[in-house]
Parts: structure tokens; sequence; C-alpha cells
């Protein structure tokens, strides 16, 4: 083998693996780090997690569910799916793309830490990326996200 086939199928290799990794990312699932105390205990600040970017795009997000949605300024939240609006909550400040696109309550599970939809109201779906499914760090809580 000639250094210059060697180079040339290292090459192949290398620019397979990557459009692989951004296909697993852009379609199938991302890996994710919690940050913060809002959905303490389930999620602790600074694990790790897989965002399963598959299942929603099926069907809607479900009640008691943990999602990865665009929050006020675009910022990347994890918060759980309620079942249904609180009392006293805002009018949604995160605007929709139609009149008809659902829109989900979703709150944190420490509710003392979380700045969610009794702050800024409901989150239409489109915002919506994906499902927290999978915990994969620390070793210790390894295991799926209930």
């Amino acid at each position: 083998m000639t250094i210059g086939r060697f180079l040339r199928d290292l090459t192949i290799v290398l620019i397979g693996a990557t459009a692989a990794l951004w296909g697993f990312e852009r379609w199938i699932a991302v890996p994710w780090t919690v940050e913060g105390a809002s959905m303490e205990p389930t999620l602790k600040d600074g694990e790790r997690v897989l965002v399963d970017l598959w299942s929603l795009r099926r069907r809607p997000p479900r009640t008691g569910e943990i999602v990865l949605f665009a929050g006020p300024a675009d910022e990347p939240l994890v918060k759980r799916v309620a079942a249904a609006p609180r009392d006293g909550a805002p009018p949604p400040l995160l605007g929709t793309d139609s009149p008809l696109e659902p829109s989900y309550f979703v709150v944190g599970d420490n509710a003392g830490e979380s700045s969610d939809s009794r702050a800024f109201g409901a989150v239409p779906r489109h915002r919506i990326r994906g499902r927290v499914a999978w915990r994969y760090w620390p070793p210790s809580r390894l295991g799926r996200i209930e």
C-alpha cells in the first residue's frame, strides 16, 4: 500500500465518520449538559443526557415528559411538560407559527429555582426540539429518564 492510497482511504473514512456523526446529531439524538438546579432532583446540574430528536417528529410531547426547547431569547431550556396551564399563567410570550399550533405548559421540577411557563407562558410546538431520554453521566445515575 502506498502512502498516497493510505491518505486517500483515511480521508474517505474521516469524511464518512464526520457525516454520520453530523446526521446523528441533526436527526436522531444530541448529547446535552444540564445547567442549573431547575430540574432537581430528576436532573442535576452538570449531568449529561441524550436528547431524542426522533420520537417527537411522529407524535406530540406527552404530559410528564422532559423536553429540550427554545425558551425566551432562544435560550435552550430543559423542563417537564405539565398537564395543563396553571391558574394565573401569563399569556404566551413565545410566538406561534399558526393560531392552530398547539402549545405546551412546561415547568421545572424544582419550582423555586425554575424559570418556566409560569414566567413566560406556554411553549409553541415548533420550539420543542426533543425529549430528554437517557442520562449517561455520571455513571452512578446512568439510565433512562422517566
